[in-house]
């Protein structure tokens, strides 16, 4: 292996220009060696610091969201919480400390939010200071915390260094409204992963927070502090939803947070929805109790624990309230009590077929309860979920103003006797209401699933008063013809488009939950839109008219609640899709024909957990088409003769996430899978090299987080590839060896999708809180040297050399070869002389360990050159023993 010339490969002359600088790299270098660098220190104190610190009834009844996070869990339908929540702990470490050690070149470069602002996102709960109304707090699902301190003009996020960014309850201290509690985890308990890490307390109106503790109870609903002593708060808890656990009921503390003592614990499967406290008497509490188990297995939505209770002591002693109140199994219980009179109390009770049951009315404390007749309110005001609701308010400044909310909202103004619509679509507001906040007697606050809105003319008006990005995305999408803007299918809101120009002014395109946009390359009239369960749309006018784009497939196949179909790279009038089998379509609107078998497992659970979840075909050959399914198979296909043959024998039996060819190798694909167990070594991110009958673990040191979509770049040899995870972003440099946290900017919140657009030469990320964000590609560095990223060039082979200082071994790579290339490398000390030379080929794609052992100590120059074309250099510094 090892030659040595007589003749030096390059002249002496050169080697000596750079050899004053060499010296002064010499003593740099030694003095490296003798004490830490300001900037590991800085790391450390950093990271020292850080560780201190649409309404469609689908399935039983269960939001039709569930459905997509379900079917990601497969085949471990009880997710493991300790390992999500120390991925997520990973990610914001990982970004923390990246921040002061520079990381890889370009990875500090900040993300740009593209929006949409306008869209919006479903808000849990809102919060007003008593004393100055300009100033509001909001908790989002899963976007965290915004503040405002001039009514709503302008918010600001203030949660972001948590590592749990779903709020379910925002409660500020009677005494001292600066004092501020968060309630993390989201009790609407409609998908995972939106769990909490318990309660979070704040001094300085959001600044700065303090954790104090019920970790394990995962979803806090209502957080209330005694007026009369701030030491005294309660924590009503649902507790992990996924499994039948103790951590769940209400809590007390009477030394401010910091020992928590359970109060209230029914059973293991419900827990406490709502609290209510008397304005009278502080000991005076009632608890309403829900049943509510969510796994892949099992929802238990309603049960016989459906009840109300009542403690006149603080919490010490309970009793379970009947006097009229149903005592049959129930689903979702809300509380309200007049602010004037503790003894009125009213509940909302969702029925075990889970629509609006009734409203109960007591005026003796409990004593009584009697049915309220309902009279104009529509009894599917909150469809077939009611479960999902749960929110019934009296006006604080009118006892007779009542509020329900639901899919649409219903109100009473002579205390309860007729009922009528209040605020809904009709008014042009979102759909899907969670709670509402009176600011005075004919002021509110809506939080809905759309964002907030705001009325001060008793409810003749609304107006959206938040530009907050914080839509949950399922897809993102480049349009050819439209560079300049972002393409993106959003929960709850349809297709939408936009940029960061108009951040607040995206349109929407596309109705439903929002997936996959696709559009032709060279005909910019054709364009595919797609709605839940595989519903694609067609416009052959750019979008004015839309057809029927699923001709051809059966309506009785089992189909992914977010479909996958994409247009083949070799002809654009064929495209593919798969619902439990694998589709080809010729010619626009599309017209479907099915190409394959079950490619599933068949129904082992229940259908859903059987559909075809991601596909791809190969940019080198048109007969090569990839399929991966919601219950772990990857499959290789050739379209033409239509013959199939599984490649996952050695993969993990898990949801696969994505399945992608290489950009670079005609051989070579990726498989992604979601899934997580603690102690679980499986890695969830493969390579093959021989189209799939053999593959190698690329997920590095990828902390514990799902993988939810992979980007490859062309021209890189497959050494750049990004990963979209439950935590943000991450991409590799080097094929898979080693992953960092890419860009800052981020929150720590799932990202679902990435597309590239080759024009903005932007990374476009899909996150499924925080709305769209860009990544500017061209800021990476790839190699030592300095190279500007383009998507659509060759790389420029690179030399590179690790560590820099050594005494025995380095190890030297020529990066970027193509599979035609051949580079000569040589090392020569600071007299020219060569004193060791190799050849590098394309398939050394790491690097190559070099033996220095018998070099003297010295500074060493490695030089390196492809035909005529010189590399550059690298200098190293041998330290002898």
């Amino acid at each position: 292996m090892f030659q040595r010339p007589t003749k030096p490969a390059f002249p002496a002359r050169t080697i000596l220009l750079i050899a004053a600088l060499a010296i002064a790299l010499v003593y740099l270098l030694w003095n490296a060696q003798q004490a830490p660098s300001a900037a590991q220190s800085d790391e450390k104190t950093e990271q020292d610091e850080a560780e201190k610190e649409s309404a469609e009834k689908t399935d039983g009844g269960l939001w039709p969201a569930e459905w997509f996070y379900a079917v990601r869990e497969y085949p471990h339908f009880s997710p493991d919480v300790d390992a999500y929540s120390l991925g997520l702990e990973t990610a914001r470490l990982q970004e923390n400390a990246a921040r002061s050690r520079g990381g890889w070149p370009g990875f500090t470069a900040p993300w740009t939010v593209q929006g949409p602002g306008n869209i919006g996102a479903r808000i849990n709960t809102i919060a007003v200071h008593p004393v100055n109304r300009d100033i509001m707090y909001i908790g989002y699902s899963g976007g965290g915390i915004w503040k405002t301190t001039d009514g709503a003009a302008t918010w600001l996020p203030i949660f972001d260094k948590q590592n749990f960014l779903s709020v379910g309850d925002i409660t500020l201290d009677p005494k001292n409204p600066e004092i501020v509690y968060a309630g993390t985890g989201d009790p609407n308990i409609s998908a995972y992963p939106f769990i909490g890490d318990g309660i979070w307390k704040s001094i300085n109106g959001g600044q700065t927070w303090q954790h104090l503790g019920l970790t394990e109870a995962r979803i806090i609903t209502k957080v209330i502090v005694d007026p009369s002593n701030s030491n005294i708060i309660y924590a009503a808890t649902m507790g992990l939803p996924f499994e039948r656990t103790p951590n769940r009921g209400l809590y007390k503390t009477t030394d401010g947070g910091r020992n928590w003592q359970k109060v209230l614990f029914v059973s293991e499967d419900a827990g406490v929805i709502d609290l209510v406290m008397s304005p009278e008497n502080h000991n005076v509490l009632y608890a309403a109790v829900w049943d509510r188990i969510r796994n892949n297995k099992e929802s238990l939505v309603s049960g016989n624990n459906a009840r109300i209770w009542k403690t006149t002591d603080g919490g010490t002693t309970w009793k379970k309230m009947e006097g009229g109140l149903p005592q049959d199994a129930k689903s979702r219980i809300g509380l309200t009590i007049d602010p004037q009179n503790g003894q009125r109390v009213m509940a909302s009770y969702a029925g075990a077929d889970l629509t609006f049951n009734a409203i109960y009315e007591t005026l003796d404390g409990g004593t009584t309860w009697k049915k309220n007749a309902a009279v104009g309110l529509d009894p599917y005001f909150q469809g077939g979920f009611a479960w999902y609701f749960g929110k019934i308010r009296i006006n604080p400044y009118n006892a007779k103003d009542i509020w329900i909310l639901g899919v649409n909202t219903f109100r009473s103004v002579d205390g309860g006797q007729s009922w009528a619509f209040a605020v809904g679509s009709n008014n042009d507001v979102h759909v899907d209401h969670h709670d509402i906040t009176f600011t005075d007697p004919n002021a509110f606050l809506l939080a809905t699933d759309g964002g907030l809105y705001q009325s001060t003319d008793d409810g003749q008006n609304w107006n959206k008063i938040e530009q907050i990005p914080t839509t949950q995305f399922y897809r993102v999408a480049y349009n050819p013809f439209k560079s300049d803007v972002y393409y993106g299918g959003a929960q709850d809101n349809g297709t939408v488009v936009g940029n960061s120009f108009g951040k607040n002014d995206w349109t929407p395109v596309f109705g439903g939950d929002g997936f996959q946009a696709v559009f032709h390359p060279t005909d910019p009239k054709i364009q595919y839109f797609e709605f839940q369960n595989g519903s694609i749309f067609c416009s052959v006018d750019a979008g004015q008219n839309f057809l029927n784009g699923t001709e051809g497939i059966d309506d009785a196949d089992r189909k992914h609640w977010d479909m996958q179909y994409i247009m083949s790279h070799h002809n654009s009038d064929i495209m593919y899709t798969g619902t439990y089998r694998a589709y080809r379509s010729f010619g626009h609107p599309a017209v479907w024909q099915p190409i394959s078998p079950d490619l599933t497992d068949g129904i082992v659970f229940a259908p859903r957990f059987h559909t075809i979840s991601t596909l791809d075909e190969s940019v080198f050959d048109p007969n090569l088409l990839y399929i991966g399914t919601t219950d772990g198979n990857v499959w290789r296909g050739n379209p033409g003769n239509q013959n199939w043959e599984k490649i996952s024998t050695t993969l993990p039996n898990r949801y696969v996430s994505a399945v992608k060819a290489s950009l670079n190798e005609p051989d070579r694909v990726f498989a992604a899978h979601t899934g997580y167990r603690d102690n679980d070594s499986t890695p969830r991110l493969h390579r093959s090299d021989d189209r799939g009958a053999t593959w190698k673990p690329i997920v590095g040191d990828l902390p514990n987080l799902a993988i939810n979509d992979l980007q490859l770049i062309p021209g890189h040899q497959d050494s750049l590839i990004f990963a979209a995870t439950d935590g943000g972003v991450y991409a590799t440099l080097d094929g898979g060896k080693h992953w960092e946290r890419l860009g800052f900017g981020i929150p720590v919140v799932p990202v679902y999708d990435l597309d590239l657009n080759p024009s903005q030469k932007t990374l476009i990320a899909g996150s499924h809180a925080r709305s769209i964000f860009s990544f500017p590609l061209d800021s990476l560095r790839l190699g030592a040297d300095v190279s500007v990223f383009d998507p659509n060039a060759i790389r420029i082979p690179g030399l590179m050399v690790r560590p820099t200082i050594a005494s025995r071994e380095i190890g030297i790579q020529v990066t970027n070869l193509n599979s035609s290339q051949t580079a000569e490398v040589v090392i020569c000390d600071l007299q020219g002389k060569v004193v060791w030379s190799d050849t590098f080929r394309a398939f050394q794609r790491e690097l190559q360990p070099v033996d220095i052992s018998a070099f003297p100590a010295g500074i060493y120059v490695a030089f390196a050159r492809v035909g005529s074309r010189n590399l550059g250099y690298r200098k190293f510094v041998v330290t002898g023993e």
